[in-house]
């Protein structure tokens, strides 16, 4: 098997794990009509699904995200990063993989080792099919979306989630999305940067469940 792929991707997804088999793997699969999926979910509490349209595989694997290999993964502003496997023999539990850093100058490649694992992929792909069915019946309710700094988002998280066990998000037409404390004590306004009509489902999610 030969596997290549943005490998900020798999960074993303090992923050979405959970501690146990078989939900500690970040799985990484071929989509129909070319691409890569990398999945990850912690037992149905949070779920992370992306796509790299660039990407290639030949088959389905399972990683589990070490430090080392999240530390050679994890992405930077300045360089794209590319995760690439040569080959992969059947039923090996390890694997050499090259990181490659794109920089203007000059590339730079690190060698990382990936611990396979054996358990089968929780059947995600089958719950995103009833999701996004339902998706697609549930009639629209505004006609647009805010769009949102991630840096106030990522701030109203931080503060609220160090004091409450869980935080509600809604939002008006196109307006502020709030962002409240579970026990209705905080509330936090955060104001679009603009109204954007409402993004529909991705055709490589769909895509995803079909695979």
């Amino acid at each position: 098997m030969s596997l290549r792929l943005n490998s900020a991707l798999i960074a993303i997804a090992a923050e979405f794990t959970g501690t146990y088999s078989p939900y500690q793997a970040v799985q990484i699969s071929p989509g129909a009509s070319g691409g890569v999926f990398v999945a990850s979910t912690d037992k149905g509490n949070i779920a992370c699904l992306c796509f790299d349209p660039t990407g290639s595989a030949d088959r389905s694997i399972n990683v589990i995200p070490t430090p080392d290999l999240v530390k050679a993964a994890r992405g930077i502003k300045t360089a794209d990063r590319e995760l690439s496997i040569g080959d992969i023999p059947d039923k090996s539990s390890t694997v050499m993989a090259t990181v490659t850093t794109m920089q203007k100058s000059a590339n730079k490649s690190v060698e990382v080792l990936l611990q396979l694992s054996s358990a089968e992929f929780p059947p995600l792909a089958n719950v995103m099919l009833g999701i996004i069915d339902k998706w697609g019946k549930t009639p629209a309710m505004s006609a647009t979306a805010g769009r949102y700094d991630a840096t106030y988002l990522q701030k109203a998280i931080k503060c609220l989630g160090g004091a409450h066990t869980s935080i509600t998000f809604s939002s008006l037409d196109g307006g502020p999305l709030r962002v409240q404390s579970g026990d209705q004590g905080v509330v936090i306004l955060i104001m679009p940067q603009s109204a954007e009509p409402i993004p529909s489902v991705p055709d490589w999610l769909s895509a995803y469940t079909k695979a």
